[in-house]
């Protein structure tokens, strides 16, 4: 950021936004924000995105998973799914005045590498399992 930038950033934040205080409602909303990870996020988007979809269909999808943490702030994919375009884990492109997402290679990598993290995890906790009902 230049620096003439950041001097009005902190002369909006000492003069503008110092008396500003939330309701009971907007400072839990603020809260369930600040909850919300962009890479936490983007690890439950990447996996619904081997197809390609729209923002608003991921947003569903996430509803009907029982995501949560979005309910009061949906803009939150939308700012994952922006971070994750600029990461190169995501392409986009727009049909019918609709923007969709898909996985990148470098998202799909991600996605395989998570992937067999998870399956090594799991095989591993099977294996010590079975050591452990053999020893008894």
């Amino acid at each position: 950021m230049e620096e003439r930038l950041k001097g009005l950033k902190k002369a909006m934040k000492s003069t503008t936004f110092e008396h500003l205080q939330f309701s009971e409602v907007h400072q839990k909303v603020n809260d369930q924000i600040k909850q919300l990870s962009p890479a936490a996020l983007t690890e439950e988007i990447l996996p619904l995105l081997v197809e390609s979809k729209t923002g608003s269909e991921l947003v569903e999808l996430l509803h009907v998973r029982g995501e949560k943490s979005i309910r009061c702030n949906e803009g939150a994919v939308y700012t994952s799914l922006h971070l994750a375009e600029q990461n190169g884990e995501l392409e986009s492109f727009w049909t019918e005045g609709e923007k969709y997402y898909r996985l990148s290679k470098k998202g799909h990598k991600l996605l395989q590498k998570k992937h067999s993290s998870t399956a090594t995890r799991f095989s591993l906790r099977q294996l010590f399992h079975e050591v452990i009902t053999d020893e008894h």
